[in-house]
C-alpha cells in the first residue's frame, strides 16, 4: 500500500476538515438553536487554514463550539435584532404616508446601519476564535477595524459572495460539500490579513 507523505496527509486532513465542517454546520444550522455554536466551530476550523497552519476537524470544530457557544449566541441575537429592525424600518419607510425626502434619508441611514453590522461580522467571528476578548471588546475592535479598513471590508464582502454565486449555478451538492466552509475560509483569510496587525500573541487563546 502506498504511504502518504506528510504534506499529502496534511492536505488530505485539510480537505476533509473543509468538507466535514461544512456538512456538520448545515446539519446543526437546520436545527436553528445550535446555529451560533456551529458557526463558532466552523470559523475555528477554517482559521488555521487561512493562517497556513494545520487543522483538525474533530479538534478545532468541537473546541470552537465548547469554548465560544455563549458569545456566539449573543452575536447572533444582536445580528437578528438589528437585522429585524433594519427590515422593519425599510418596510415602514416604504409607506406612502412618509414624505419622499424623509423616506429616502431614513432608508439611507437604515441601509448604512445594516451594511455596517454585516461588515463588522466579518471581523467579529474571526476575533471570537482568535482572542479571549470580552464580548464588548470584540464588537468595539471589530467596528474600529471595519471602518479603518473600509475598502478592504467591502472587497471582503465581494470575495465572500463568490462561493454563494458559484453554488447558485452549480448542482446543489456544491453547497453540501463546500459553500459555507468556503465563505468562512474567505472571511478568515481576508480578516486575518488585517487583524494580524492588531492582535498580539497575548491576545490569542491557548490551544
Amino acid at each position: 500500500m502506498m504511504r502518504l507523505s506528510d504534506s499529502q496527509s496534511a492536505l488530505l486532513e485539510q480537505v476533509s476538515t473543509f468538507i466535514l465542517a461544512n456538512i456538520l454546520w448545515m446539519l446543526l444550522a437546520a436545527l436553528i438553536i445550535p446555529l451560533p455554536a456551529a458557526t463558532a466551530g466552523l470559523f475555528q476550523s477554517m482559521m488555521p487554514m487561512a493562517r497556513g497552519e494545520n487543522t483538525s476537524f474533530f479538534t478545532d470544530f468541537f473546541a470552537g463550539i465548547r469554548r465560544h457557544w455563549l458569545k456566539a449566541t449573543l452575536i447572533v441575537v444582536i445580528d437578528v435584532v438589528i437585522g429585524s429592525a433594519v427590515y422593519g424600518n425599510l418596510v415602514i419607510m416604504s409607506s406612502p404616508d412618509f414624505p419622499t425626502v424623509i423616506a429616502w434619508a431614513a432608508r439611507g441611514v437604515t441601509v448604512f446601519v445594516g451594511v455596517a453590522v454585516l461588515l463588522t461580522n466579518f471581523y467579529v467571528w474571526p476575533l471570537l476564535v482568535l482572542t479571549d476578548l470580552s464580548f464588548k471588546e470584540l464588537w468595539r475592535m471589530a467596528f474600529q477595524v471595519t471602518f479603518v479598513h473600509l475598502w478592504w471590508s467591502f472587497a471582503l464582502l465581494v470575495m465572500a459572495a463568490i462561493p454563494v454565486a458559484i453554488a447558485a449555478v452549480l448542482p446543489s451538492f456544491f453547497a453540501l460539500f463546500g459553500m459555507f466552509s468556503g465563505v468562512a475560509l474567505i472571511i478568515c483569510w481576508g480578516s486575518w490579513r488585517v487583524l494580524q496587525r492588531y492582535i498580539t500573541f497575548e491576545d490569542q487563546p491557548l490551544a
